[in-house]
């Protein structure tokens, strides 16, 4: 028996890309339009703001990235390669998902796999996510190419708003050149702690809104305009319904540190100003302001935000992840080896997964490019006295996103899994450095401004020989990197590949580390001679920004573009459609079981792309604990307590033997794989004695089975003639948040044999229905509308304050 919420077979894999041509035309058009414009309107106003440059400066940003994933996007080949968490986990969640909802059915919980989980609380389904919630509704029978045309555009998205951010900042009270702007967002948008994650397309959504986010909660604190806070709520609330409870973390840790960073430099700056004025207005500035605009921010994030983090919390307290361990919590930290060679090149070790070949897990790396490092470094020398201090917020972002980077080989992770809740229940420190290409990312933007700036305001119309740049110890101190990577490390690296010539394995990973130096090396030096010849003024600061930018793309793309991908579909797994057929023509309710080390055969989310109901799924630490803890003692498949699991099917490798007589071979060999029959599977619903254990329940020799009349994701239904006064027993995962009523009337859900859900029942006709209606969802839905009020109210009543002058609060204190 299939449950009942229409699934659709159709267009599960597809080696062509699912993207509509005609949205893309669509899109253009529209951007067209509004490029022309916004262009004839600053015609018209002069004195205006040229906003059609900033459109155009986004039109770039989607055709780099078009660009940059021609090959993937096209359908030329898949990434990442194996598919990762994009094929084996989101695909059949999104679309067990959009199953739901084109039923009219909001999925609270998911029947299809560990035996049945709450949906709702994995925050990582995201199906409340806007764009996620478009694509369900419109085409729930996408193919898998469209999540990794998802993650191109947020990674596009999070390029604009890196672009948005910078912008936003002011310096001296100017922004940066558009130019500038676009060499940083190219540096964000590529780097590598998103690029890496190509195939988490929920982590990629999330922090594609960091710097939306910042740009409002910046903007918020230099203005005092609480509309601008709560936009920064309301942004970071979209964020959260992406799905990634770590990235969500990291958002809210950038606030903190801009926020501290923001207020220790206006303290720096009121002790070096002592006769600054020390009115009320000038206290409330620098102590009262960023306090309330934090406070409004992440208060109205929260609330907006609670009808998935409630659950999320509570399941949290009931997942495998609750039983980590520190050493857990620590599992790819970036080690200090890696992050230094990293900051040059992110192919030392070996770019992707194939050719990876350190001690060291393969974890992202603080790579933005060597032109946006370089540009990084020489900002704070290259900006004027009054603009330094103001570089510490995300002088101190950058410098704490590395350091808690470094996971078990720093402290301060440590400290945060101490302070942060849920903190010590993820894993992957290195996940951090999206704080480290934030900060280094508006570093770098600042820097290739400033260096353009810098040399106009000096110039004296005379062009000069490029050794002129040497007067600059900045361009000292890379002219001298320059001669260390060509002059000692290309030689040794070079030196490396002929004594290693014996041993193939060496030779290949001494390879692999050589041509990584050769690009650090060569863009190196390309970055220095355009910074030198700029300098020397042989073209305009125009064409050195142009080519500092695509300098950067030519470097990001070559170490990253063509990483980890494969011409095979990843989703060719899910195809199996002879076994598939078989399994859904039972009628009966019934589990399979796949927990048999098929995964290269069989995708273990495959139940919940097909409307099967699995004991199985991929490796999930948001599993429920009970679940893993009843499997961890069931003893093995030839246990009644396995029989209890309603396991019908058991589908093995070709020539895996099944312990016991109960177990008959049905179908196969197909595809490698065979099935089997377990002829003692106990019945979803069955009639125990009043008198039973609740902690050892056990049917009788002949189960008195109890007829399910509807099964659906939240809801359950069960008619039965009872001979007496006892329990009706569910092999279903008792969890909080199921309701039962009994011939209509509410009934107590009892926990039986550690794990499955159980109800008191009378002698005679008896009607059940089980319900999954959790207190936390409904407790989320009224914070969230306790959110629009408070949303609505701030706008309605807050009245704009004058902005002031960069980021110190009061005007007559930014004036003295």
């Amino acid at each position: 028996m299939l449950l009942s919420i229409g699934y659709w077979l159709p267009s599960t894999t597809s080696s062509a890309p699912d993207m509509n041509p005609t949205i893309l035309i669509v899109a253009a058009g529209l951007w067209g339009l509004a490029l022309l414009a916004t262009f004839l309107w600053s015609r018209r106003h002069p004195a205006a703001s040229p906003y059609w440059r900033d459109l155009l400066s986004g039109g770039v940003l989607f055709l780099l990235m078009l660009g940059f994933f021609w090959r993937t996007l096209s359908g030329d080949v898949f990434q990442p390669a194996d598919g990762g968490d994009l094929v084996s986990f989101l695909f059949p969640t999104y679309r067990f998902a959009a199953a739901q909802l084109a039923q009219g059915q909001l999925p609270l919980w998911n029947p299809t796999l560990y035996g049945g989980a709450p949906f709702i609380g994995d925050i990582q389904a995201g199906f409340l996510y806007l764009p996620n919630l478009l694509l369900f509704l419109t085409n729930p029978a996408f193919a898998y190419p469209t999540l990794q045309w998802l993650s191109a555009l947020h990674l596009f998205w999070a390029g604009l708003g890196m672009y948005a951010l910078l912008r936003t900042l002011r310096w001296e009270n100017v922004p940066v050149a558009r130019l500038a702007a676009l060499f940083g967002a190219v540096a964000f948008m590529f780097s590598d702690p998103l690029l890496l994650h190509f195939g988490n397309y929920n982590l990629i959504a999330v922090l594609s809104w960091l710097p939306w986010v910042m740009a409002a909660y910046v903007w918020a604190l230099e203005s005092g305009d609480l509309r601008l806070a709560a936009l920064a709520g309301l942004l970071f609330a979209v964020s959260v319904y992406a799905g990634h409870a770590q990235s969500t973390i990291y958002i809210g840790l950038a606030l903190v540190v801009y926020t501290a960073g923001w207020w220790a430099s206006i303290v720096a700056l009121r002790r070096r100003t002592p006769d600054a004025p020390k009115g009320g207005g000038v206290q409330w500035a620098y102590t009262g302001r960023p306090v309330l605009v934090f406070s409004v921010t992440v208060a109205l994030a929260v609330l907006l935000a609670a009808p998935v983090l409630l659950p999320a919390l509570e399941l949290a307290q009931h997942s495998v992840r609750s039983e980590f361990t520190y050493q857990d919590a620590t599992a790819y930290s970036l080690d200090p080896a890696q992050a230094l060679v990293g900051l040059l090149t992110p192919g030392f070790f070996g770019r992707g997964p194939a050719l990876h070949w350190s001690l060291w897990q393969r974890v992202e790396l603080p790579y933005l490019g060597i032109a946006a490092l370089i540009m990084a470094l020489a900002a704070p020398f290259l900006a004027p006295v009054a603009v330094r201090r103001r570089l510490w917020p995300w002088l101190g972002m950058a410098v704490f996103g590395l350091v808690v980077a470094l996971g078990v080989y720093g402290i301060v992770h440590g400290w945060l899994t101490m302070l942060l809740p849920i903190f010590d229940q993820l894993r992957a420190p290195a996940r951090a450095l999206i704080l480290w290409a934030l900060g280094a990312g508006v570093l770098a933007a600042l820097g290739a401004d400033q260096l353009v700036r810098s040399v106009a305001k000096h110039a004296t119309g005379k062009r000069a020989w490029p050794y002129a740049f040497l007067r600059s110890p900045v361009a000292l101190a890379l002219v001298v990197g320059a001669f260390i990577l060509f002059g000692v490390v290309l030689p040794l690296a070079y030196y490396s590949l002929l004594v290693t010539q014996a041993d193939p394995t060496a030779f290949l990973r001494a390879s692999v580390a050589t041509l990584a130096l050769v690009f650090a090396a060569v863009f190196w030096a390309i970055t220095l001679a355009v910074a030198g010849a700029y300098r020397a003024r042989w073209f305009g600061g125009v064409a050195c920004l142009v080519l500092l930018t695509g300098l950067l793309y030519f470097d990001l793309s070559a170490n990253g573009a063509y990483t980890d991908i494969s011409p095979t579909d990843p989703a060719a797994t899910f195809a199996h459609p002879e076994i598939i057929d078989f399994l859904r023509s039972d009628p009966d309710l019934f589990r399979i079981d796949t927990r048999t080390e098929i995964a290269d055969l069989w995708q273990p989310d495959t139940a919940a792309l097909i409307g099967l109901q699995d004991i199985g799924g991929v490796a999930n630490p948001l599993a429920l604990r009970s679940f893993e803890e009843y499997w961890q003692t069931l003893g093995g498949r030839d246990t009644p307590g396995y029989d209890l699991l309603n396991v019908k099917y058991v589908l093995v490798r070709e020539g895996t033997p099944l312990p016991g007589s109960k177990f008959e071979r049905v179908l196969g060999p197909v595809d490698g794989l065979e099935v089997y029959r377990n002829n003692e599977f106990v019945p979803r619903a069955w009639f125990a004695s009043e008198s039973a254990d609740l902690a050892n329940v056990a049917p009788a020799a002949e189960a008195t089975a109890a007829p399910v009349t509807a099964s659906g994701p939240n809801a359950f239904s069960v008619q039965l003639t009872a001979p007496a006064d006892g329990l009706l027993v569910l092999s279903e995962i008792w969890y909080p948040g199921w309701q039962a009523h009994v011939n209509g009337l509410p009934a107590t859900i009892e926990q039986v044999d550690g794990l499955f859900r159980a109800v008191r029942v009378p002698a005679g006709d008896v009607d059940v229905e089980f319900r999954y209606a959790p207190a936390t969802f409904q407790w989320g839905l009224w914070a969230a509308g306790a959110g629009g009020v408070f949303l609505v109210i701030i706008f309605l009543l807050a009245r704009r304050r004058k902005r002031v002058d960069g980021y110190h609060a009061a005007a007559d204190f930014s004036a003295a």
